[in-house]
């Protein structure tokens, strides 16, 4: 049960997009969804500490700003069963945003909670960005997702999931994903179209 265990804390903490890996690694991730893109490079110096460089951009009718934000991210609480694990991470972040001909400070608090075994996965997450600007609101974003492997898979073998998520921003109409997630060693990578149309393509490398 021990080494069951300690197989769910190696393929979870590396083919889910956690804030902070193993102490010495380096990731790179980004999440890509109609016209909305974010980049995110992180380096875990502890097991419960990363920092990490967020870039973040949006050209749409309705948002046109691109985001550069350093962050520490933390993880606050962890749960190892002998089937199963669960994570509460904390980010906080000061950065700049440039939008309108404008650089304006922006801010950033968000958080991540999440629940998996080696057949089902469940996670939510949060974040809020300040800005200083009277005409440009703050910005909530929220995403939750449920998942299951269709089959089991070892650690150096190719790992499939199959997704449901569920998004919003701001107080945008919820948007419903499916998604396909395939894992092998370092690499993840996620594929979807959402029900609006829009296409989804994530990735992350441990470096």
């Amino acid at each position: 049960m021990k080494f069951l265990a300690m197989l769910i804390i190696l393929i979870g903490s590396s083919a889910n997009a956690h804030m902070v890996s193993y102490q010495g690694a380096t990731s790179l991730m980004s999440y890509n969804e109609g016209a909305k893109n974010e980049y995110m490079l992180t380096y875990s110096y502890r097991p419960w500490g990363a920092v990490a460089l967020t870039y973040l951009k949006e050209k749409s009718d309705e948002n046109d700003f691109a985001m550069t934000i350093p962050r520490a991210n933390f993880l606050l609480k962890r749960w190892n069963n002998d089937d199963s694990q669960a994570n509460i991470y904390g980010s906080v972040g000061y950065g700049n945003e440039q939008s309108l001909n404008e650089n304006k400070p922006v801010g950033l608090v968000a958080g991540d909670i999440d629940w998996e075994s080696r057949k089902y996965y469940t996670s939510f997450q949060y974040s809020h960005l300040y800005r200083d600007s009277s005409s440009r609101p703050d910005l909530d974003m929220m995403k939750y997702r449920l998942g299951f492997a269709p089959y089991l898979a070892e650690f150096k073998e190719l790992n499939t999931w199959f997704i449901l998520q569920f998004s919003q921003q701001a107080r945008e109409k919820i948007e419903t994903t499916p998604l396909i997630r395939l894992f092998y060693q370092n690499v993840l990578i996620e594929l979807g179209a959402g029900l609006n149309g829009k296409t989804t393509f994530n990735f992350m490398i441990h470096l």
